[in-house]
């Protein structure tokens, strides 16, 4: 365990430094988002999917691995709803959608190598479609699914794919300046994800909670499901078990905040889920190693 714990622990020690940075100098943080968003994640995107090597079989297992850890937990919340005759629409977003970018990148850096990123990239993808195709659906009134189509990781994600596909050789002096920004996005996501959780405060604890059981124990049968349906090993079985235990993504926070739906109650379910992972990530990692 304490060897597990070694792999799990600078990532939530940055994450910290990143709250108590925001709590004490109140500073601005939409601009780090942008440049997280915009152009750190898309190089560390392209530049892993370019040098991947996974097989076109395997990328689509993953995916559909991916979308099954997204909506189960969806829909044994909205059967749970439908039955106790509960309506909250925002919900549904942090118990669907996982934090896929900053917490497993450099957990699985720190667990299995950068061997694991392509698998995890493909999570990112799919949770990235997700909330801005069948999330945004669910909570907006107008298409706010088009965002989808803002969003510049998409076209890294694409490019890079056929590229890698197409095996299209690019000089690797092209490539460098992609490295030397992708090197820079795990501490910056880590960063910018302490000092959006600052911003949160907790202000209902019950149905935050009943959230966060349906994320988790939700992500876990999924897992069970996908690893024995698909019958995957080694790396990918690995990957899957620790992004289906991910806490809620502040994402989500952020789109039920824009749609006026359930946005306390969304936020308080962030903060929450990602407290509980501090304990389950490591139970987890040390279930899979």
């Amino acid at each position: 365990m304490l060897s597990v714990t070694r792999h799990v622990t600078p990532a939530f020690i940055v994450i910290g430094l990143g709250y108590l940075f925001h709590r004490i100098f109140k500073n601005e943080i939409d601009s780090l988002v942008s440049v997280s968003m915009s152009l750190l994640i898309p190089s560390f995107a392209f530049v892993h999917l370019y040098r991947m090597e996974l097989e076109a079989v395997e990328l689509n297992t993953l995916f559909l691995s991916a979308w099954i850890i997204l909506l189960l937990p969806g829909v044994l919340a909205w059967l749970y709803f439908q039955r106790s005759g509960m309506s909250h629409r925002g919900l549904y977003l942090p118990i669907m959608f996982m934090n896929s970018v900053n917490l497993p990148f450099p957990i699985l850096l720190s667990a299995f190598g950068e061997d694991a990123f392509p698998y995890a990239l493909v999570f990112y993808l799919a949770s990235l479609l997700g909330i801005f195709t069948l999330g945004s659906l669910i909570v907006a009134e107008k298409k706010g699914y088009l965002q989808l189509f803002k969003e510049p990781v998409i076209y890294a994600i694409a490019i890079a794919l056929w590229m890698n596909l197409a095996e299209v050789t690019v000089h690797e002096e092209l490539i460098h300046p992609l490295s030397l920004l992708e090197s820079a996005t795990i501490p910056m996501v880590l960063l910018v994800l302490g000092m959006q959780l600052s911003r949160v405060k907790i202000r209902q604890w019950k149905l935050p909670m009943l959230a966060v059981m349906f994320r988790l124990g939700g992500g876990i049968i999924a897992a069970f499901i996908c690893i024995s349906l698909f019958q995957l090993e080694g790396l990918a079985q690995k990957v899957v078990w620790l992004e289906a235990v991910m806490p809620s993504a502040v994402i989500s926070a952020l789109v039920a905040e824009k749609y006026q739906a359930d946005p306390e109650l969304v936020a308080s379910t962030v903060a929450l889920s990602t407290c509980v992972s501090i304990v389950i990530i490591p139970l987890v990692l040390f279930y899979i190693t």
